[in-house]
């Protein structure tokens, strides 16, 4: 049996938000642009990654990329973007746990994004 993981609730200090990029028209010009629209507020905690993670992440492409936990939640894997910040990050992958158990999380890792890509 997979032993669970457990984080105090006091970890998830820090705000992100769940968005998607939108077709926004710019006034000056009439060129319409894409921007980041925030959907939904989340609580993270950010996960490090080893000495030996890392070392294995180079030369990939995960090698610039993060990992952030949040409670298990269905929005998870709706959107592809979010924001920390005044970055904006695309979701790599999805480490989703939908087991029973009564606290679940899932990880996420996120890479830094200049926009729709």
């Amino acid at each position: 049996m997979q032993k669970q993981v457990r984080y105090s609730p006091s970890d998830f200090n820090k705000v992100f938000w769940f968005g998607a990029f939108e077709s926004k028209v710019n006034p000056n010009t009439g060129v319409s642009i894409p921007a980041f629209v925030e959907k939904e507020k989340m609580h993270y905690k950010a996960q490090r990654k080893t000495v030996t993670q890392r070392y294995a992440l180079i030369g990939s492409d995960l090698e610039n990329t993060s990992i952030i936990v949040i409670r298990h939640s269905k929005l998870s894997d709706t959107y592809q973007y979010l924001r920390i910040g005044n970055k904006t990050y695309k979701i790599i992958d999805y480490s989703i746990d939908d087991s029973n158990h009564y606290m679940t999380y899932d990880f996420l890792t996120i890479k830094e994004s200049k926009g729709v890509n």
